[in-house]
């Protein structure tokens, strides 16, 4: 199954066999994640596996979840990098759950080892062989419904639809999907929310669910063979949102073979 189908697929995991992964696979996720397109492509971005199995105590966090292995992402403090690791980081996750891998984000955990230099750990990801189901049925998952989450400006085609389904199903900070869409025939504007957060540390955390859903949008727009650009149109960057910001305007074009 490609990464399209682990959207509707994938589930957080939150316990684990203590069963090793082979270091093959393990070498495979870390290629893979260097593969993996950026959002910004002048923010570097580096990955490593921790194995818990030798370390008793390699991540440390309020919500940390037990796992034979912790995936930590670093990444240059520039402008965006946030949204940039949720781009690049879900892909990945999703990949190892066509693995037979179970994953989940950690809100904030951190790794007990220092980060690179000139670099910063940005996010941990908990994986290893699942001790509960692996995949999920898509009708289960608590998400709203799109009529709740987009302004269809325009009748939409099924592309942009299958699209949309993928989006809504992204994961993000305490489930609080904080996002909403004006949708066209040919394009989708894209706004974050402002929303209420328990704890003002979990503020940053909402850019990273952010960059988690662009990366859903644009594996689906491949997959509908559509494709896709994302760009700041400067007319409602200036604009002032009540509730939230603009984020970018995804155009869509389908492939001419």
């Amino acid at each position: 199954m490609n990464l399209y189908q682990m959207i509707f697929k994938r589930r957080s995991i939150k316990k684990y066999k203590k069963e090793p992964v082979p270091e093959q696979l393990k070498r495979d996720i870390l290629y893979f994640g260097d593969c993996v397109s950026r959002l910004y492509g002048d923010i570097q971005v580096k990955m490593e596996i921790c194995d818990s199995t030798e370390d008793e105590t390699p991540a440390k966090g309020l919500w940390k979840v037990d796992a034979p292995y912790y995936l930590i992402l670093y990444s240059e403090e520039k402008e965006g990098y946030l949204v940039n690791a949720g781009y690049v980081a879900e892909p990945v996750l999703l990949y190892m759950t066509g693995k037979g891998l179970g994953t989940c984000y950690l809100a904030n955990a951190k790794s007990s080892k220092p980060a690179p230099a000139g670099f910063k750990q940005v996010i941990t990801i908990a994986f290893g062989y699942p001790r509960t189901l692996l995949y999920r049925d898509p009708a289960t998952a608590r998400r709203m419904p799109l009529k709740e989450l987009c302004v269809f400006k325009e009748e939409a085609g099924e592309s942009v639809k299958n699209i949309l389904k993928a989006v809504r199903l992204s994961p993000s900070i305490m489930n609080t999907q904080p996002w909403r869409f004006i949708v066209y025939h040919d394009k989708i504007y894209v706004f974050s929310c402002r929303e209420f957060l328990p704890y003002p540390y979990l503020v940053s955390l909402r850019e990273i669910s952010v960059g988690i859903m662009l990366s859903h949008l644009t594996i689906a727009a491949e997959e509908m063979w559509i494709n896709v650009s994302l760009e700041a149109d400067k007319a409602m960057e200036k604009k002032s949102y009540k509730s939230g910001a603009y984020v970018a305007t995804a155009y869509l074009k389908e492939y001419k073979l």
